[in-house]
């Protein structure tokens, strides 16, 4: 199995079927620049990561912007929760000098600024849609986010996962040309083909202490993307070479880039 070089397959169709190594960004480069900002996005096409994956959160007035948790405290200088300020109020507070003073002043970035970056660099995007939580109308933060994505002509190039596999189910049966991922479930002891039959999705995802060969083989064999996390140095990468995995999902793309070109 070797890496796509060429980005000539920008489209997920091809990527699945190729079944070829390439790098997915993990809320950008993350370890080199502040998750989830537009300059972690820049390190991550840099790196030459063919898919980036990002985290969403809807605010007050309805926009999605790319934040990884509900609060505000551990990635900004700001307290409280997104859904609860406007964008204007978020767009005052620095996402990058928590991670390192190179960075201060970065700001948290719309859905649809991350979009129009990665399709100008031809590079995939993996959302991961985050589980409903308390009184949040998780329907229509489901629909910002995937018309975002429409309204951006992106249906092609954007993969949907959750660990919250209904979520995943209502995209199919309401857009069901989008391609979507389930999250392996703790305890779950489902291939990807079950969990594929069951919800209609395209792809699969585990953490690398949750492969099995079993698992690797069922995607293989079904034609279901499989993606593992989180590969950021080289004893990961030595595990994970073993198995046939297409999407290496790392922290670290530019890194874990070239161990797979020193191993092809």
């Amino acid at each position: 199995m070797s890496e796509i070089h060429s980005k000539k397959t920008y489209n997920l169709r091809s990527m699945i079927a190729g079944k070829d190594r390439f790098i997915v960004a993990h809320r950008g480069s993350s370890g080199t620049a502040p998750e989830n900002t537009i300059s972690a996005l820049q390190h991550a096409i840099e790196a030459g990561a063919l898919m980036v994956e990002v985290d969403v959160q809807l605010t007050k007035d309805d926009h999605v912007v790319l934040m990884h948790d509900p609060g505000l405290g551990r990635t900004t200088n700001g307290k409280g929760i997104v859904r609860s300020m406007a964008l204007d109020e978020l767009k005052t507070l620095d996402a990058g000098s928590w991670f390192n003073e190179q960075f201060i002043g970065e700001h948290i970035p719309l859905l649809s600024e991350a979009l129009q970056l990665l399709k100008n660099h031809a590079v995939c995007i993996n959302i991961e849609i985050k589980p409903p939580q308390g009184e949040d109308d998780h329907i229509a933060r489901l629909l910002a986010i995937v018309e975002t994505v429409i309204a951006h002509n992106m249906q092609h190039v954007t993969l949907f996962s959750s660990f919250h596999h209904e979520s995943l189910r209502y995209i199919k049966h309401n857009y069901a040309g989008l391609y979507t991922a389930g999250i392996h479930l703790p305890g779950d002891k489902r291939l990807p083909s079950e969990i594929a039959s069951e919800i209609g999705c395209d792809g699969f995802v585990c953490s690398l202490r949750e492969l099995t060969y079993a698992k690797a083989q069922d995607a293989t064999k079904r034609d279901i993307l499989m993606g593992v996390y989180t590969i950021n140095n080289e004893s990961d990468f030595r595990k994970i070479i073993k198995y046939p995995v297409p999407a290496l999902v790392t922290n670290f793309p530019k890194r874990i880039k070239e161990y797979v070109q020193q191993s092809t």
